[in-house]
């Protein structure tokens, strides 16, 4: 009779722990998704493979703990986000060697576009006065690239736009 008593209480107790377990990953999940979701919507879809990626991982490490699946799956499992990144960096630089490559070849080169631009233009892209100082330059380029970096979701062309500016301004014999 007492061990029934004490399996049954063993079992309440472990399918307690196993619903706060629960508990605590839904919410891990809930809070995942809300910063998700506050983040651009070019960058989301990165987030949710890497959400799929590192879920699939984590089951496979917990199951093969659990002796459900054998130990080699839940050590691949663990290093598949790991894997992932390795894959993406190498299949990025092939691309850029790739485009590189094409360029060279044709023997055509991106054309400057600073030389479409004068000082007056490049202060307003700063926003900065006709008698701005290597520094002010410096810090007007650094608090617009932060705003409107191409890795943050920003634009391409006004990242280019706001580099040649400073290169203008920065080459002048004024400064």
């Amino acid at each position: 009779m007492a061990c029934k008593i004490t399996c049954r209480f063993d079992l309440r107790i472990n399918m307690i722990i196993r619903l706060l377990f629960a508990a605590v990953v839904l919410y891990g999940l809930y809070r995942f998704v809300k910063l998700v979701q506050s983040k651009p919507a070019k960058e989301r879809r990165a987030y949710y493979v890497t959400l799929v990626i590192g879920l699939s991982a984590a089951a496979l490490v917990l199951l093969s703990l659990t002796g459900r699946v054998p130990w080699i799956a839940g050590l691949i499992g663990g290093a598949l986000p790991f894997i992932r990144q390795l894959a993406l960096k190498y299949a990025y630089n092939k691309i850029g060697a790739s485009k590189q490559q094409d360029e060279n070849s044709q023997g055509q080169s991106k054309p400057k576009s600073n030389s479409a631009m004068n000082r007056a233009q490049a202060l307003s892209i700063l926003g900065l006065k006709a008698d701005a100082s290597k520094d002010d330059i410096i810090a007007a380029h650094r608090k617009l690239m932060q705003k409107i970096h191409p890795d943050r979701g920003g634009n391409d062309f006004l990242a280019s736009q706001i580099n040649d500016a400073k290169d203008i301004l920065l080459d002048d014999p004024k400064v």
